[in-house]
């Protein structure tokens, strides 16, 4: 009587493990792939085994497929062929994968319940005829206030290994807003702005909603999902430049100089003014104090600042850049 208790106790908890499995079905769509006989399905859940997962294709429409029984949790996977003999090529940063040093998985998270994987282009995210790029982008970046000395404008970033000067802009129209377009494959990216070839770079600020921040580097972040013109964006900013002198008040006050890294000169108040409000790009502010039309901003850290003052005729909002 022991020994049948002990038996329907394991058999209990084996029922209970297989009981918590779901059926995934893997598909991939191998039409315009030649040099294969039988496409493969490995991964952490199989120990990259090799073909211990062949897929099959019933219907002999090119679209193979395997139902593999996993307990939940997070997966990576990629689709091979006749034993580890050709493997697919993913895109680092595209929306199905993920990327750890040197290799690049597809990903899968399994809940409870069962999960019917969409067909998808062998190589690809995509479903087989949809539009999986690449894609133009064109980037697009102020420098007038950027206060630097310069001559060539660049683009750095994930998508070009931050290769220094092999991505310069162009500025057709001498308006000082600087573009170039380029043809990207769907995924994230991180990039900046940089001029001849690093000689100097663009300082941005962390947390700042068009950045990501990881390991000591705050760099842009971009989401190719179809052609886009990116917005024209102030150096160093999320945001567009702000004209230096404001059209929409009467008061000339000047601003200079512009960059500044010591002290701002202000003139053309109409009556004495003893403090100013600075805000930087993200929010913050610091009431400064005026003596004869002078303002101290050593303390200042560099970048674009809106500098907020009242005289007699009302409040005065001029842009100015620091540079400490």
């Amino acid at each position: 009587m022991k020994k049948f208790y002990t038996l329907f106790f394991v058999l209990g908890i084996s029922l209970s493990a297989l009981a918590q499995t779901q059926n995934i079905t893997f598909q991939v769509d191998m039409n315009g792939v030649s040099g294969f006989t039988t496409p493969e399905v490995n991964g952490t859940f199989n120990g990259w085994c090799g073909n211990c997962a062949a897929m099959t294709d019933a219907n002999g429409d090119n679209i193979w497929e395997i139902v593999i029984a996993l307990a939940p949790g997070f997966y990576e996977y990629k689709f091979s062929h006749d034993n580890w003999g050709g493997q697919e090529t993913l895109v680092p940063g595209s929306t199905c994968t993920m990327t750890t040093g040197q290799y690049t998985n597809r990903t899968l998270t399994v809940g409870n319940a069962d999960i019917t994987l969409d067909p998808v282009c062998w190589g690809s995210c995509q479903i087989c005829g949809q539009n999986s790029g690449p894609y133009l982008i064109t980037f697009q970046v102020d420098m007038s206030l950027s206060g630097a000395t310069f001559t060539t404008p660049e683009i750095n970033g994930t998508f070009n290994n931050w290769c220094g000067g092999c991505a310069p802009m162009l500025d057709a129209d001498g308006n000082n807003i600087w573009e170039l377009s380029i043809s990207l494959s769907p995924g994230s990216y991180e990039y900046k702005f940089a001029y001849d070839t690093w000689s100097g770079q663009e300082e941005l600020t962390e947390g700042t909603p068009c950045t990501i921040s990881a390991g000591g580097f705050t760099n842009r972040l971009l989401t190719v999902t179809e052609n886009d013109t990116l917005p024209v964006v102030c150096w160093g900013s999320c945001a567009a430049c702000i004209d230096f002198v404001s059209q929409s008040d009467e008061n000339q006050m000047l601003v200079f100089p512009n960059p500044a890294d010591a002290t701002l000169h202000l003139q053309g108040l109409n009556a004495a003014v003893q403090s100013a409000v600075c805000t930087n790009i993200t929010g913050q502010t610091v009431v400064l104090t005026v003596n004869q039309g002078e303002v101290n901003i050593q303390n200042l850290n560099s970048g674009i600042y809106t500098l907020s003052v009242t005289d007699a005729n009302g409040k005065v909002t001029r842009t100015t850049f620091v540079k400490n």
